[in-house]
């Protein structure tokens, strides 16, 4: 049995159990792990006690303490990588990269991210004191992570609530646990202070009772629609708890006459498949003009029917598997709805076998969908307003002298609004649609996928509630207290002015 990380310590958990196994292999088990709901509330505890000294460190000692972190973080990357391969299955080179920006987010935390929550000083004022703001940390933070980054998503949130003077306790996603026991491993190598940092293994209703725990300020948050609404609706009646919540996306990519035919298809390809589309910032729609969409569309078929779909370990492995047996049956039961939603299939999905070391793998693995849509989409039906979280790819055709109002029409005709992509050789183009696309991130000749840590990431609609992430992750775990100040001794004849007869 696995543990969770409470007060500086390994705590041995009793409650039901379950098995983490491998979507790559049902075969390869990676360790039984405990749901012990009590744990969730030793975890609170402990962060409230440990929180009032670690913000009193300032930020020069609890850089140090996370300085620490990042170099046995870095330590593991090829341990990390090999876990997030196995757990999730995301091929290894991709496990690599995450497993590597674990370390690197500490510095872009305390740079770029703490530079967004310096204080601000009225003109005048030599010190906040005189006039001006500075933030003060929440409290206790509740980080609830994804299996799809099973390690940097929370990552993001953990360091910049622990920059901030927060005291945090993670929950990681019941998909991904090994993953989190060994994130934790650093943390406990890096001598954190006890109760800094807590973690506590469990499903749902471990995250329920961090979610309503009266002594919880910040619930960070990364994952479903439907998680998300049910953390809103159990937190109705505690509104002084902040909720930073990123919930998917279903993401359009725009190509107009001029774009590189090749440019678009890499991308658009690479966006679709990557993660086995199993990212909030897949590329899931593409809006194509008339004159280049048989060509596009031909180059796409082509990736999806050639792609090496295959054991995450393996390195000619582009796409590995999706995350369990639910995950496909989901996604195969798209072409059943993609005829009634007027969708011809270019390349029609389906379950495929994967074979390794002489043996067909007991895996979770599919091939590709591509989809040509027939009619304009109306925002319902499953391939234009659910996030399948699986590689699956509808391209609607327009006229080549398309207005960018009927462009933008089709492009915003889904409940989400996280990321888009435009190719075109003309930059005026991005101009034109930026303002009518509704969406968080907009690149120009690039995909959908890949963000920038500098900059802030989120999205829209029902894509989350505005708190973007990434460089301004440490505003949502804070709050700004406004500072004005008078002289001590007030002049007598200011106060007679003001309330006449005071010394009557």
């Amino acid at each position: 049995m696995r543990r969770s990380y409470i007060d500086g310590a390994w705590v041995e958990a009793s409650g039901e159990g379950w098995v983490s196994r491998s979507p790559a292999d049902r075969e390869d088990v990676l360790g039984e792990f405990v749901e012990d709901v009590s744990a969730a509330d030793a975890a609170v505890e402990a962060a409230r006690r440990a929180r009032p000294a670690w913000e009193a460190l300032g930020l020069t000692g609890r850089a140090a303490a996370l300085r620490l972190f990042e170099r046995a973080l870095d330590a593991r990357v090829d341990a990390i990588a090999d876990v997030i391969a196995r757990e999730v299955g995301k091929p290894r080179w991709e496990a690599l990269g995450e497993a590597k920006a674990l370390g690197a987010k500490v510095g872009l935390t305390l740079g770029a991210g703490m530079e967004e929550v310096r204080e601000r000083l009225l003109p005048g004022s030599q010190t906040w004191m005189d006039g001006g703001f500075r933030y003060r940390p929440l409290g206790v933070c509740a980080v609830l992570g994804p299996f799809n980054f099973p390690l940097h998503l929370a990552n993001g949130h953990i360091l910049a609530a622990l920059a901030m003077g927060n005291a945090v306790v993670f929950k990681p996603s019941e998909l991904s646990p090994a993953c989190a026991e060994l994130y934790m491993e650093a943390a406990h190598e890096a001598g954190l202070p006890p109760g800094v940092l807590n973690m506590v293994q469990g499903r749902r209703a471990v995250g329920e009772r961090l979610v309503v725990s009266p002594h919880v300020q910040g619930i960070l948050f990364t994952g479903s629609v439907a998680t998300g609404l049910a953390i809103r609706r159990a937190t109705v009646e505690q509104p002084w708890k902040l909720l930073a919540l990123e919930l998917g996306g279903k993401n359009t990519a725009i190509v107009l006459p001029g774009a590189d035919l090749e440019r678009a298809a890499h991308e658009v390809g690479t966006g679709a498949l990557l993660t086995a589309g199993q990212r909030c910032t897949a590329t899931s729609r593409l809006v194509v003009a008339e004159s280049l969409a048989e060509g596009l569309i031909a180059r796409l078929a082509r990736i999806f029917r050639r792609v090496e779909v295959g054991h995450p370990l393996e390195d000619a492995t582009f796409m590995g598997p999706l995350i369990h047996e639910e995950a496909v049956s989901r996604f195969l039961a798209g072409a059943s709805s993609a005829a009634a939603e007027g969708m011809e299939a270019v390349v029609a999905p389906e379950a495929c076998e994967v074979r390794r070391g002489g043996r067909t793998l007991p895996g979770c693995y599919v091939r590709p969908a591509l989809w040509r849509a027939t009619r304009r989409p109306d925002g319902q039906g499953v391939h234009d307003s659910e996030e399948i979280f699986g590689p699956d790819l509808v391209v609607h055709v327009v006229e080549d002298g398309a207005s960018d109002e009927e462009i933008a029409s089709i492009a915003n005709a889904t409940p989400y609004g996280l990321a888009m992509s435009i190719f075109s050789g003309e930059a005026s183009r991005l101009e034109g649609l930026a303002p009518r696309l509704e969406c968080g991130i907009l690149n120009l000749n690039r995909g959908t996928v890949g963000a920038s840590s500098v900059l802030p990431f989120g999205g829209v609609k029902m894509s989350g509630n505005h708190r973007a992430a990434a460089s301004l992750a440490t505003r949502y775990c804070a709050w700004p207290v406004s500072t004005l100040r008078d002289e001590v001794r007030m002049d007598p004849a200011q106060r007679m002015a003001r309330f006449p007869g005071w010394d009557a």
